[in-house]
């Protein structure tokens, strides 16, 4: 059996967690693309002010899981505590979860209001 002494984690054992900030990052990049499509359109026109803001969201959600997707694929060159870095990851999660259900949802009621104007 291994005891768990506290020591540093260097053969990543997060490796769904790099893999969930990976994804989370393409996803928010697509996102950004899906905002920009239709804010430059001529069909449909959401209001500066709250695509600013959506923007804002689905930006924060970008740099939060690729610094995550950094500090992960770093434990390998520089081990942490394994508290340490579990205690991160879920902090990243939350921050990632709310702003993409932030944006999405800003999109979603600008999409809807422009859909039926």
């Amino acid at each position: 059996m291994i005891e768990d002494d506290g020591e540093g984690v260097g053969d990543a054992p997060f490796a769904r967690s790099y893999d969930s900030f990976k994804h989370m990052t393409g996803i928010a990049l697509l996102s950004l693309g899906g905002v920009f499509a239709f804010f430059d359109g001529d069909g449909m026109r959401f209001a500066r002010g709250q695509v600013i803001i959506i923007l804002a969201f689905f930006m924060l959600a970008l740099v939060t899981s690729v610094l995550m997707v950094g500090h992960l694929a770093s434990l390998e060159v520089k081990p942490e505590p394994r508290e340490k870095t579990a205690r991160h990851i879920r902090g990243a999660s939350i921050i990632v979860g709310v702003t993409m259900c932030g944006g999405l949802g800003g999109f979603t009621y600008n999409f809807m209001a422009a859909l039926f104007k």
